[in-house]
C-alpha cells in the first residue's frame, strides 16, 4: 500500500555542457505502477533542486526550467490543470508551458507578481503521499511536500499531482495543484 509515495517520471538531470538534459521515460504504452509514482515525485524534487542549485552557482537556471517543464508536464501535448501554490487573481491558474515557467523562475512581465518559487532557496523536499489512484494510464497523488530553505526554515505545502502515459510511453504530468494548509487561526 502507497504510503510516504514519492512521484513517477523516471527523468533524468545530466548536465552537458552546462544545459541539461531530462527524459522521462518508463517503457511502452503500460499501466502506471506504484513505481512510477514514486519515481516520478522523486524526480520532479530533484528537478526542482536542480532549478534552486543551478541560481545559486550563477547557471542559467531559466534554460534547465524550460527543459524540465518540457519533459515533465504535458504542456507539449494539451493544456495542464496547474494552479501553483503562490498565486492568486486572474493568474491563479496556469494552462499554459509560459506560465509555468514564470511561476518556476520569475521574470515574465505578463505575470508580474511571480518572483520564482524555485528560486526560494530550497536545499531539500520531504513529500509525504496522503494517497494514490490509479487507474490504467493515469494516476492521481495527493499528499504535504515540506520544502526546506538554505536557512533550515521550512513550509508545508499541500500537492495533487495527475498523470498520464503518453502514446510514446512518457509519464506526463497532467495536474498540478498546490495549496497552503488551512490554519483556521487566520
Amino acid at each position: 500500500m502507497l504510503k510516504s509515495l514519492v512521484l513517477v517520471f523516471t527523468f533524468a538531470v545530466a548536465t552537458v555542457s552546462g544545459s541539461a538534459a531530462h527524459h522521462i521515460k518508463t517503457g511502452g504504452p503500460k499501466p502506471i505502477t506504484e513505481a512510477d509514482l514514486l519515481a516520478a515525485q522523486q524526480s520532479w524534487i530533484d528537478a526542482l533542486l536542480a532549478i534552486a542549485e543551478t541560481h545559486r552557482s550563477g547557471g542559467d537556471y531559466r534554460t534547465l526550467a524550460g527543459d524540465i517543464i518540457d519533459a515533465a508536464y504535458n504542456y507539449a501535448h494539451a493544456p495542464v490543470l496547474f494552479k501553483p501554490t503562490l498565486t492568486h487573481g486572474e493568474q491563479t491558474f496556469r494552462y499554459t508551458r509560459e506560465g509555468a515557467l514564470a511561476y518556476f523562475v520569475g521574470g515574465d512581465p505578463n505575470f508580474p507578481n511571480d518572483s520564482g518559487f524555485a528560486l526560494k532557496g530550497w536545499v531539500a523536499v520531504e513529500p509525504k503521499t496522503v494517497l494514490a489512484y490509479v487507474e490504467g494510464n493515469t494516476a492521481l497523488t495527493m499528499g504535504h511536500f515540506t520544502f526546506t530553505n538554505q536557512d533550515g526554515s521550512t513550509v508545508t505545502v499541500e500537492k495533487t499531482f495527475g498523470y498520464r502515459r503518453d502514446d510514446a510511453g512518457d509519464l506526463r504530468i497532467i495536474l498540478h495543484k498546490s495549496t497552503i494548509p488551512f490554519n483556521p487561526g487566520n
